[in-house]
């Protein structure tokens, strides 16, 4: 059956303008750690990924090696963390296969003989990762990220964030204050890659889940000064600020792309636009470059006042934006494209920053009993947390609601 021009362009155009929020949302629906949370995972409709972005943000990179450890104090790992942790994705690089896929879970156990080694192997990772946490800058030297720029630290990040995590298991496990070491690493490098646009937010995120998920198991050997140390930084305002960054730099992408846009020829300018979601044919007539910039800005101002709404944690705000954002799509399905799924990436923001509270909440009550829920309230409520104990633990529930059934975690 034939289409109309019109049909065609929406057709066309729907799935072509992509932005990076899909791709990671397509991604983390195979790749995401198993959460602590007792719940489904959240059904989402199947989106175009955009081909050529998915591609550079996880490949590894040829020149993560370039840098080697030393301790002179002008070198420039003691002013840039992320120098150190490329000396750490060196190293993670040279495991074997098997090696590697043994540490894709920290609940993996394997034999006496090969954990020994594995232990081996990763210490010296660790020790720089705890290295990097205490440098404060990090400069990945990516800025400013557009379209093309290729993020592979993020999946490098992710490795040594799973590294962290298994050696605080299982190499760690008679020294509770080196295990904690560990995780806080892994967290505090959760922190530094959420800065890297909105990809990056949600490694971030992926970070902390896998740390959250070994915390929450074993709550009960973190107390006193190592239960205080873990609670400090899942509650550190990083987490929190790191949606509304992501959503601003967001809408500077777009804006970077409309600029290189308008300094094109008009014909020069919609083939680069029409082959951003990988397209190889002509764009349909009747787009334009005007029409393609005018929905740019659209785009970039709808990102900019989600990321202000989440700043402000105003539900007016956030309800304010929701209503514009429904209206735009409905009116451009060339907008459509760029902000189909931004109702997801706040609920699973929501989710992890409930997930983050838990963990507090949870090794509050290890430490104190439940009493200490007071002093912690379900963010989606304001109230409590409600506490049921088990047969080898307890469990905290929100009343935040996923897939009709309010969330959960289990602690042991």
């Amino acid at each position: 059956m034939n289409q109309t021009p019109a049909g065609t362009s929406r057709y066309v155009w729907g799935g072509v303008a992509v932005l990076c929020l899909f791709i990671v949302l397509g991604w983390f629906a195979f790749h995401e750690e198993r959460s602590p949370l007792d719940q489904q995972p959240v059904k989402v409709e199947a989106t175009k990924l955009q081909a050529r972005h998915v591609a550079t943000a996880f490949e590894p990179a040829d020149d993560l090696s370039s840098e080697t450890p030393t301790n002179q104090p002008d070198d420039p790992a003691s002013t840039n963390a992320a120098v150190i942790y490329r000396q750490a994705f060196d190293l993670f690089d040279h495991l074997s296969k098997d090696q590697k896929y043994i540490l894709g879970d920290w609940r993996t156990n394997v034999d006496a003989s090969v954990e020994a080694e594995l232990c081996e192997k990763l210490r010296p990772i660790c020790d720089l990762m705890h290295q990097a946490s205490a440098v404060t800058n990090c400069d990945w030297g990516i800025d400013p990220i557009t379209f093309d720029t290729p993020l592979p630290h993020l999946n490098a990040a992710r490795n040594i964030a799973r590294v962290a995590i298994w050696n605080a298991a299982h190499c760690r496990s008679n020294d509770v204050a080196r295990a904690t070491d560990d995780a806080v690493s892994a967290l505090q490098l959760g922190h530094q890659v959420s800065r890297s646009a909105l990809v990056g937010c949600f490694v971030g995120m992926a970070v902390q889940n896998i740390a959250s998920s070994y915390v929450a198991q074993k709550v009960r050997s973190f107390s006193g000064a190592d239960g205080q140390r873990l609670a400090a930084v899942f509650d550190d305002p990083a987490y929190e600020e790191a949606p509304s960054r992501a959503m601003e730099q967001e809408a500077a992408i777009v804006e970077r792309l409309a600029a290189s846009l308008a300094s094109l020829p008009a014909d020069e300018a919609m083939k680069q636009f029409f082959a951003l979601g990988g397209a190889t044919s002509e764009a349909p007539p009747g787009l334009n470059r005007a029409t393609a910039l005018a929905t740019l800005k659209q785009v970039a101002d709808s990102e900019r006042e989600l990321a202000r709404a989440l700043a402000s944690s105003s539900e007016d705000e956030y309800e304010a934006w929701l209503r514009h954002w429904t209206e735009l799509q409905e009116s451009s399905p060339l907008a459509e494209g760029f902000l189909a799924n931004y109702d997801w990436f706040v609920d699973k923001m929501h989710r992890s920053e409930i997930e983050w509270k838990m963990i507090v909440a949870g090794l509050a009550v290890a430490e104190n009993g439940p009493e200490a829920l007071a002093a912690h309230p379900d963010p989606a409520s304001g109230k409590p947390f409600v506490y049921t104990e088990t047969a080898d633990g307890f469990e905290l529930q929100s009343s935040y609601q996923v897939n009709d059934k309010p969330m959960k975690m289990q602690f042991k």
